[in-house]
């Protein structure tokens, strides 16, 4: 029993100095503070070329699209106009208002589909911006030793409509003031921009 004892007790000594070399090694050691970095997300969005590009094509398909329920339009106007003339319950007219219900089912489900498209294009174009501005702003950080990028929330103001909507703006910010010194928003849209 005795050499049981004395076992327990050398492992706890042994513990117990290992604890002490292991807790004067973390004093001794000082671990450096994190570097971080934020960026005004809303401003690279918004001067980015490769965004104003993808807007420019979104908006150039919805031009084309506008044209295209516009030439149907035109059409069903024409119908209508010379369905007026015709003589009521005659074949000509029972083919030309069969005509007129197609082609007006056709503009309202193309009108549905182009809503969708553009919809679709947009939020591709938005994701593809973001995922781009996170692949971009993690190489900066990494070339200018920034451990942690936010998104500094802090800048815009907050709308004072009424008491509900501002409680919930001020609510969902997660910075409350970030030193100008560490916004990395410029370079970063530099980098982007290629300038």
């Amino acid at each position: 029993m005795t050499r049981l004892s004395n076992l327990n007790l050398i492992a706890l000594l042994t513990l117990a100095t290992g604890f002490v070399f292991m807790a004067g090694y973390a004093a001794s050691s000082q671990l450096k503070p994190a570097v971080v970095g934020v960026v005004d997300l809303e401003r690279v969005f918004n001067n980015l070329d490769s965004r104003k590009v993808s807007e420019q094509k979104i908006l150039a398909m919805r031009d084309k699209m506008v044209e295209e329920a516009q030439v149907m339009k035109d059409e069903l106007e024409m119908i209508s106009a010379e369905l007026e003339s015709l003589e009521a319950g005659s074949a000509t007219m029972v083919e030309m208002n069969d005509q007129a219900i197609s082609i007006s089912g056709k503009l309202r489900a193309f009108e549905t589909y182009g809503q969708l498209l553009i919809e679709r294009e947009q939020a591709t174009a938005l994701r593809k911006t973001y995922e781009t501005i996170k692949e971009q702003a993690g190489q900066l950080a990494t070339q200018m030793d920034i451990d942690l990028v936010l998104l500094n929330d802090s800048i815009p103001t907050v709308d004072l409509s009424d008491a509900a909507g501002t409680l919930q703006q001020i609510s969902a910010r997660r910075i409350l003031w970030a030193n100008q010194t560490l916004d990395i928003t410029d370079q970063l849209l530099e980098r982007m921009n290629g300038s």
